[in-house]
């Protein structure tokens, strides 16, 4: 059978070169200094280089060739004597990065400008979580590299170079590598190819008798349909509202041929009291099911377990977070968003706000919307971290661009509140009052600080056009402000006090501050 080589800069599994050249392209502040070409040259410190070259090179149809190999021997050969060796090498890449030109002329000493430089650290930082997916990479190495980027960011970044160009092999991709390796993934379970294979058939093949379809594979015993009904019951996609103990059902059949996701749903019914009343026996079965999934390769199984002891839902066991932080730690090691998360509150209770913002950034450079927002917090009021308005925005505006099932919703009211509403000159940001006003309105149903928000803004509007419309909106977000429990004296005497600027222009004010209290 004719070998081909696996791809290596389309997704995240690889240490590559392809996968560096895409990553350095993403991080980029302007996409027109980050061509391949400028980045393969600066990662090799040459002057040109053919399109052919670089494209077989970056994508992996081919390995990289003996010429550029010995131009890293050499690096490699010299660099424990004469670390600046790389210095011109990594000062082209932050420049393509920032979008300026840097030289080692220009700084007193030039690697505590590279350790310093935050796009810099964004892209270690992505490529040592790649390191960890890359099942051909050393563990040993990854851990040597998590310990230098403590010490020097310039360090690590050199010798996952020196693994990228010296060391990574080209995979090749045949065949039976497919079917290989879904049996790997089966093989803990009691699942089959051909239930796999039937499921996935209907998928791509059924149209107006899906649910007809999949309702019959799942009373003939196919995890997968099981799994996949039980879900639709779980969104509530079949009757307009969630069944849960439908749910479960569906669940618990797919879950008695080891299906982890399925196990692992169990388990999460039970907790979240979706099921049962989280008594003794549920906790049991609740942890039965988190084991066989964690057994069947489930990470959210592994981080759940971490939540069960750090909440005390262990039978048999008391809270310990000790415990707690080991099986957050091993779901993080295959970069799970929510183990960082959780991580991250850990050391966040204990006020060690740097490794609580290494750990959000983690999650946060995986594009979880609630890190996201957490990070953008972070650096607007410098916890764990130097103020930065405009990495702020930046990661404000991750968690802005999520699914909106998954968004969080503060980081609305955060650009609203800190960027838009007066523009933030630091982070390069206008002053958009409508952009704001609408941002605010999105979210005012959940969100008190919103109401109160808008409440100001449509007094200066009023203020300015005279136009009773406005009086309605205050009247209506007054009202509003009203039904969160968290509205209290001091909230109510803060909006009494915006309102009695309206009553300077001879505005009766009494019915709306009546009906605020």
């Amino acid at each position: 059978m004719k070998k081909k080589f696996v791809k290596l800069n389309i997704n995240d599994n690889y240490l590559s070169l392809g996968n560096l050249c895409r990553y350095i392209k993403d991080i980029s502040t302007n996409k027109v200094f980050a061509s391949q070409t400028e980045i393969f040259c600066a990662i090799f410190g040459i002057d040109s280089v053919s399109d052919s070259t670089v494209n077989n090179y970056c994508i992996g149809y081919r390995s990289i060739g003996t010429i550029y190999k010995d131009i890293y021997y050499n690096y490699r050969k010299k660099f424990s004597k004469n670390k600046l060796i790389m210095a011109d090498n990594v000062l082209n890449i932050i420049s393509i990065l920032d979008g300026n030109i840097y030289s080692k002329e220009e700084f007193e000493d030039v690697i505590l400008f590279i350790n310093e430089n935050d796009n810099f650290r964004k892209l270690v930082n992505r490529l040592y979580n790649l390191a960890k997916n890359d099942s051909s990479v050393n563990k040993k190495f990854t851990i040597d590299v998590k310990d230098m980027m403590d010490n020097c960011l310039y360090d690590s970044f050199c010798e996952i170079l020196f693994y990228i160009v010296l060391e990574k092999q080209q995979p090749i991709y045949i065949d039976s590598l497919v079917k290989d390796t879904i049996e790997n993934i089966l093989n803990k379970t009691n699942i089959s190819i051909n239930d796999l294979e039937k499921f996935l058939n209907m998928q791509f093949m059924d149209g107006i008798n899906y649910i007809y379809s999949i309702k019959k594979m799942a009373k003939d015993g196919n995890p997968y349909a099981a799994f996949e009904i039980g879900m639709m019951e779980y969104n509530g996609d079949m009757v307009g509202y969630p069944r849960y103990n439908v749910c479960f059902d569906y669940m618990k059949k797919a879950a008695i041929n080891n299906h982890p996701r399925a196990n692992f749903m169990i388990a999460w019914l039970i907790y979240n009291k979706k099921v049962g009343n989280l008594d003794a026996d549920d906790l049991k079965l609740a942890w039965h099911h988190l084991k066989v999934a964690k057994d069947c390769g489930s990470v959210a199984a592994i981080n759940n377990m971490g939540i069960a002891y750090l909440n005390g839902l262990v039978p048999g066991e008391k809270a310990n977070e000790k415990i707690a932080i080991k099986y957050f730690e091993e779901a993080s090691s295959y970069n799970y968003a929510y183990a960082f998360n959780n991580l991250g509150k850990i050391y966040e209770n204990r006020k060690d706000f740097e490794k609580a913002f290494e750990c959000y950034l983690n999650s946060a450079l995986l594009e979880e919307s609630w890190a996201c927002n957490k990070i953008g917090n972070y650096y607007r009021l410098a916890i764990g971290c130097k103020k930065d308005l405009k990495q702020a925005f930046i990661f404000y505006n991750k968690a802005y661009e999520a699914p909106i099932d998954i968004m969080d919703k503060w980081c609305k009211y955060n650009l609203a509140k800190y960027f838009y509403l007066d523009g933030c000159y630091e982070a390069g940001v206008e002053k958009d009052v409508k952009r704001a006003t609408v941002l605010f309105e999105e979210i005012a149903n959940s969100n008190m600080m919103a109401c109160i928000e808008l409440i100001f803004i449509y007094s200066d509007c009023y203020l300015d056009t005279k136009n009773n419309l406005y009086l309605e909106k205050i009247n209506y977000y007054v009202s509003l402000c009203e039904s969160f429990k968290e509205y209290n004296d001091d909230i109510k005497k803060m909006v009494e006090d915006n309102l009695k600027v309206l009553s300077k222009s001879h505005i009766d004010i009494s019915p709306i501050i009546k009906q605020g209290n």
